[in-house]
């Protein structure tokens, strides 16, 4: 028998899209109220006048980029307002933003271009029309002046940020907040039956019928909601899942599932390969100059401005690759000392 001949293995997969990490599932369940609000603010828009801006925050994984979404597509699909989703994890500065929102009223004339120059150019035609501006990740923006942009610059919109840090607004300059001026909405963690719930509703989409023992998804769903992040639940139904199919069975039982929770260790919400370039830099460096101070540190890097590199430590301490430890030095003056650290395992987190 050939390497790949897999003639007789079993089939358990539906629809394996379905736990990808960017599937968007047809029902949103357990966050109507919160689509409904998502909704409530941009409705002035469909008689001409100014949204509500809004600022959504809360825990990674309990669907607030996801019911966001789907309130956008729904948006798209019944009305003539332009709803632009930018992941600012990836389109982490102001040119990077502005060349998303190009691509989107499909705008070509960017090359060798400010992005002021962009702005001023692309300014009259968004202002055709009403629009949507969904900033995800907005923390991991490199520089906010674009949020304030966008406020002074576009006229009939709603611009929704979304972070999992409720103090980040509370350290954007005055100016911004000041025309953000956003309505406020938290999500909550879901509880036990909700996580249940969105599990099943998932296998539902991912798995043939009758494939997951009640005892394997008990399990899983304990495990989900012990760490509060929907996303473990979807990558132990995938692990499940690839368990099941490599034995050649037709059933997902306890053991596919104590299986797939052993991995979770192996697992990780965000490891070096997601960091921007130069996030990864400066951690290699930190690495390579391990509890240094962060002057020194910036020394060694060379480049760019000392706030714009501390902004960089603290995104680094924030999402668990660094810790930082604050030295008085007398007569007012500290510093930094810098200490590399692998990221928690993520049912630490």
């Amino acid at each position: 028998m050939g390497l790949f001949d897999d003639s007789k293995r079993q089939n358990i997969f539906l629809n394996p899209i379905a736990l990808d990490y960017d599937y968007q599932p047809k029902l949103i369940l357990y966050r109507e109220n919160q689509q409904h609000f998502i909704a409530n603010c941009i409705k002035p828009l469909l008689n001409d006048r100014n949204g509500k801006n809004l600022f959504i925050h809360g825990k990674p994984g309990i669907g607030k980029t996801v019911a966001t979404r789907h309130v956008l597509k729904e948006l798209e699909e019944n009305t003539d307002i332009l709803p632009m989703y930018i992941n600012c994890w990836k389109k982490n500065t102001g040119h990077k933003i502005i060349l998303e929102i190009c691509n989107y009223i499909d705008y070509r004339f960017t090359m060798n271009k400010s992005t002021e120059e962009i702005i001023d150019n692309i300014s009259p035609i968004l202002n055709k029309k009403c629009c949507v501006i969904c900033l995800d990740e907005a923390d991991k923006i490199d520089n906010y002046d674009i949020i304030y942009t966008l406020l002074e610059d576009v006229f009939r919109k709603t611009v929704i940020l979304i972070t999992n840090n409720k103090e980040w607004i509370v350290k954007l300059d005055s100016r911004i907040k000041s025309r953000l001026n956003p309505e406020l909405m938290e999500f909550k963690p879901y509880n036990y039956d909700e996580t249940l719930g969105i599990l099943k509703e998932r296998i539902s989409y991912a798995f043939l019928p009758n494939i997951f023992s009640s005892k394997a998804l008990e399990l899983i769903a304990k495990k989900t909601f012990e760490i509060g992040d929907l996303r473990t639940g979807v990558y132990l139904l995938k692990e499940c899942g690839d368990a099941a199919e490599l034995k050649n069975k037709n059933r997902i039982e306890e053991n596919e599932a104590n299986e797939a929770m052993n991995k979770l260790d192996e697992f990780k919400t965000k490891n070096d390969d997601d960091l921007k370039e130069d996030l990864n830099e400066i951690l290699m460096l930190i690495k390579n100059n391990n509890n240094k101070s962060s002057s020194e540190l910036f020394d060694i890097y060379g480049k760019g401005s000392y706030k714009t590199f501390k902004r960089r430590l603290d995104e680094l301490e924030k999402n668990k690759f660094i810790s930082m430890k604050e030295v008085h030095l007398g007569a007012g003056g500290r510093q930094y000392i810098i200490s590399y650290g692998s990221l928690k395992k993520l049912d630490e987190f």
